[in-house]
């Protein structure tokens, strides 16, 4: 005879069934490479907005590395350049002591690995961006890199610009 506690778990079971047949799922597919442009100030990450999240100010962006070295990159430096449709250089933070003509955030961590030769693509938050809100194109730079170091445990600086927050003049 079957108790009355049991049965709620031979029911649960009974319905989780079903659910794994069928068809298999495609694993998930490789992001194809695509090799970007080397970089003007000289990094080994190359990077490209894939395009705009949201709308307004708080947008965000996706973003796309493509690391040229040897080494991989744990965690970049990334500046930003705003253009309006009419290719006009826009000013981030306008009205505050932070009104620069660009501006700058950092990324660690695996979410933001770049193997070498390889690509990788993530969102960037817009709160933690200065996106204007008539932007429609963005120029971006990887001024200071680190990589994982040859133990593969610690992070080592590996490339950086003379001023890593100051657009390369040229």
């Amino acid at each position: 005879m079957i108790e009355f506690a049991r049965i709620p778990l031979i029911v649960a079971l009974a319905l989780t069934v079903p659910l794994g047949c069928g068809k298999k799922e495609e694993p998930p597919k490789a992001e194809e490479v695509k090799v970007l442009p080397e970089a003007s100030n000289g990094s080994p990450l190359a990077v490209e907005m894939v395009e705009f999240i949201g709308e307004g100010e708080e947008r965000g962006l996706k973003v796309r590395l493509y690391n040229h070295g040897d080494k991989t990159a744990a965690g970049a430096m990334l500046l930003f350049r705003y253009y309006d449709a009419s290719d006009k250089l826009l000013r981030v933070k306008p009205g505050t002591p932070f009104e620069k003509d660009n501006d700058f955030t950092s990324v660690s961590g695996g979410k933001y690995k770049c193997e070498p030769k390889k690509n990788n693509t993530f969102e960037l938050d817009g709160p933690m961006l200065a996106v204007p809100a008539d932007a429609t194109r963005v120029e971006i730079l990887a001024t200071k890199v680190d990589a994982i170091a040859a133990d593969g445990n610690t992070i080592e600086d590996w490339w950086s610009q003379e001023n890593w927050s100051e657009w390369p003049a040229g």
